[in-house]
């Protein structure tokens, strides 16, 4: 202990006695190793750290599959079917997403998430109440008591976290609801909610609703069932489903997937392509550092040459030189952690809200004893090679060369393969951040199939103890819009049951009239959209063929009019002309498009509009249907006002105007559509500007390692360089020869990158739009990157070179 105290203290007087050195490697080691926490930061947290259930490993979730394998909601009666043939659970319960209009005394409205669960579902997952208790049997049925579990969150945020919660009242939709309990924070799944309300799904509730794909479900398996089990469970019933009811189950199936492999499934190989990016940044600091120890070492040569003539053994030597690189990471890694919170809090507080778990990210315990590790092998792997060059025993050789200032060859060609290192490390991060660079700059040049400009965008939910009639929804939502196209500057007021790229969605299959009727196996299936005849007008959809229904036809009756838009044309009406053909819609799920409607939407097709990305804009064209939004007027509505006005004014009109037609109704999600859709490419930004900014600390890094190397060579041949200007050498000449070694480097290292991208950017295929993972013109444009950085970083110390005085050198000599 007492020579580890004197190494210590003996390395940390040799490295303040050198500023210089001991800032840039510690800048370097610091942001290596604080990107590499937080990016282990998030892995933990979305992917590593188990779910904060009981016994986590045995929940999975059901759903039912397409002919394509494609998971969605189940049915109610498939629902029940399962979980009474199934013999691989102990327990299954349904849950739905949505949302309420939550009020309490005097405080205004507001638009909370909430989840409709089985009275079930908390004991499913095995959750503990924080406080009161969880739902019971009965809780749920008709004409049983309003309950609500509301989230700790909602308890401290908006009841200050009092302890007699439990039996207060609250408004949801305009309907009393009774506090039963106060969830714990780790109640999480499927997503962060502030509440949750009771709802018992029977199948004999609406036995004729085995088409209506409604809910999803959680299960907990049996103690020793594996999920292959219970997969080849549920399919096998699933398959007996498709045969006894084949009018709404064929080419239908079932599965099981595993929660966490639900939750993460889909982002696990691109955080862990990232992390893998982030340690490809460590090698490359590792590098550097390793060059610059090297540098230190061939300066120190006298005093190893000293040390070891006076008894100290190599081991001794080695062991002195990794305190000070271990010293150098522990610094390193001390700021590096410091760095990792801010940017770990910045990126839970503005990452992408469709990154699963984002909120259980955190730099905790786990995190740090993975960094205090990742620094001491850091520190080793940097350290160690220049300790062992250092503590060589030829102590003639070494107090020749540290009189002349030279090293042995052995020791410049590490140094050389090191750049070579970095350089390829470099390129692969390149190459994959351009990949993402122009796979971002596609997707944002997309043709939305709508002009976003000066359009303002909000959703309100009209609770159904108020607005149960359509008659009543029609009336508020014709006196909103009337008043917001009086406002000042408003061009265009339109309504819809769901604006592009919003969540609210609704499909269903249709029929033409005077053709034989849909094969189950080859369904028709379109995606509906009630929306008002200006809404094509505010949104700037043009029409493609035909006409759009005008305010006289915004009705039901017994023949609709319908638009279609052209991929529903393409698909369904191939070489035809769909307009003034008659369809109908609703007919093939055996169930109305609305609870209270048992008449399904007949009508003629009478204008066909351009394709709109209405679920993201990488996804391709869906076959839909717009029908007059008084034909089908829902709980659930988007507003979208076209205004020349000022957005700051129009928000607070479009505020002002909601409360004076129903001051209880929270206006919900208000932005622009410009906005909206920066917002739906916020997870691929965020992928992007990740690989990027590694990216960019890998060119840095790289370019500093090949300015080092070269600048050390030039330094170790001044006497060589000054002989050779001595005999006649050009300048040129001189500037050449050093430009020509750094560029060997440079390309040996993009050789090998190029090769490592080829392979490697695979891994993030999935991510990119529009755009090859071979792109020539990425791989071309780093290339040609990489060796101008190089040129630049190798002419300084070429200019030097040339600038060598013959006089001066042999002087020194």
């Amino acid at each position: 202990m007492e020579s580890l105290i004197s190494d210590l203290r003996y390395a940390a007087r040799k490295l303040l006695r050198a500023p210089v050195f001991t800032i840039v490697a510690v800048t370097t080691l610091a942001l290596a190793i604080g990107a590499t926490t937080a990016v282990y930061s998030i892995v933990d947290g979305v992917i590593l750290k188990p779910l904060p259930f009981l016994a986590p490993q045995q929940l999975v979730r059901l759903e039912s599959t397409n002919s394509q394998g494609q998971p969605f909601p189940l049915s109610p009666p498939d629902f029940a079917d399962i979980r009474e043939q199934g013999r691989s659970f102990v327990g299954m319960a349904q849950f739905a997403p949505g949302a309420a209009n939550f009020a309490t005394g005097g405080s205004e409205p507001v638009r909370l998430d909430r989840l409709t669960v089985a009275p079930n579902f908390f004991s499913v997952l095995g959750l503990a109440p924080r406080n009161g208790r969880f739902f019971v049997e009965g809780e749920g049925e008709q004409g049983s008591p309003n309950v609500v579990v509301i989230s700790e969150r909602l308890w401290h945020s908006r009841f200050g976290g009092k302890p007699n919660i439990v039996g207060e009242t609250v408004s949801l939709d305009e309907r009393s609801y009774t506090i039963v309990g106060v969830a714990p924070e780790t109640a999480t799944y499927p997503q962060v909610v502030d509440l949750w309300t009771p709802r018992l799904i029977k199948a004999a509730e609406d036995p004729d609703a085995r088409g209506a794909h409604q809910f999803y479900a959680i299960a907990r398996l049996r103690d020793g069932v594996a999920i292959e089990r219970a997969r080849d469970e549920v399919a096998t019933i699933a398959k007996r489903l498709a045969e006894q009811y084949p009018q709404t189950n064929t080419g239908f199936g079932a599965t099981v997937t595993g929660l966490q492999e639900q939750l993460v499934g889909n982002v696990r190989g691109i955080l862990f392509a990232i992390l893998g990016a982030v340690g490809f940044v460590l090698l490359i600091a590792c590098a550097n550092v390793a060059n610059l120890l090297l540098v230190r070492a061939s300066a120190r040569s006298g005093e190893m040459a000293v040390r070891t003539a006076l008894g100290a053994g190599t081991g001794r030597i080695v062991r002195q030189l990794l305190t000070e690189a271990l010293l150098l990471a522990v610094a390193g890694a001390a700021i590096g952690v410091v760095l990792a919170m801010w940017v770990v809090n910045g990126i839970v507080a503005l990452g992408p809200q469709l990154l699963p778990r984002l909120s259980e990210v955190s730099v905790n315990g786990r995190v740090l004893a993975v960094s205090a590790v990742v620094s001491l092998l850091t520190g080793s792997l940097f350290g160690l090679v220049p300790a062992l060059y250092a503590a060589r025993p030829d102590i003639a050789t070494m107090l020749r060369e540290s009189v002349r200032g030279s090293s042995r060859g052995g020791m410049n060609r590490l140094r050389s393969g090191l750049v070579v290192a970095e350089m390829a490390l470099a390129v692969v991060l390149l190459v994959g951040a351009g990949l993402l660079i122009r796979s971002f700059a596609t997707l944002v040049r997309v043709d939305t199939g709508f002009r976003a400009e000066n359009v303002v965008t909000f959703d309100l939910s009209l609770p159904a103890a108020k607005y149960a009639r359509d008659d009543a929804r029609i009336a508020a939502m014709s006196t909103l819009t009337s008043r917001l196209a009086a406002l000042p500057g408003s061009e265009k007021v339109g309504v819809t049951n769901g604006r592009p790229l919003g969540r609210m969605l609704m499909m269903t299959m249709f029929d033409v009239v005077g053709q034989p009727p849909n094969d189950p196996a080859h369904r028709t299936i379109v995606e509906v959209h009630p929306a008002s005849p200006s809404f094509f007008d505010a949104m700037g959809i043009a029409v493609a063929k035909g006409r759009v229904y005008d305010e006289a036809e915004n009705r039901r009756d017994g023949h609709q009019v319908l638009v279609i838009n052209e991929e529903m044309a393409r698909r369904y009406f191939p070489g035809q002309n769909p307009i003034g053909k008659e369809i109908t819609l609703g007919m093939s799920y055996n169930q109305p498009l609305t609870p209270t409607d048992t008449t399904p939407v007949h009508g003629e097709i009478v204008g066909i509009v351009g394709d709109v990305k209405q679920r993201g804009l990488s996804g391709d064209a869906f076959p839909m249907v717009y029908l007059p939004y008084n034909a089908l007027p829902g709980t659930l509505t988007s507003i979208v006002v076209r205004s020349s006005a000022p957005t700051s004014v129009v928000e607070a009109a479009i505020r002002a105007e909601v409360r004076a037609v129903d001051a209880n109704l929270p206006v919900v999600g208000l932005k622009t559509m410009t906005e909206v859709v920066s917002q739906s490419v916020a997870t691929p930004r965020f992928y992007m500007l990740m690989l990027a900014a590694f990216a960019g600390i890998a060119l840095v890094l790289a370019a500093i390692g090949i300015y080092g190397v070269i600048s050390y060579t030039v330094a170790q041949r001044v006497r060589e360089l000054g002989i050779r200007i001595a005999l006649g050498a050009s300048r040129g000449a001189v500037i050449g020869g050093v430009l020509g070694n750094g560029l060997r480097l440079t390309l040996a290292g993009v050789a090998l990158g190029l090769i490592a991208a080829f392979g490697l950017t695979r891994l993030i295929r999935s991510l990119l739009f529009g755009v090859a993972a071979a792109d020539a013109i990425t791989f071309a444009a780093v290339a040609v990157l990489l060796v101008a950085i190089a040129v630049l970083a190798s002419w300084l110390p070429a200019r030097r070179a040339a600038a060598v005085d013959p006089l001066v050198a042999m002087r020194a000599e």
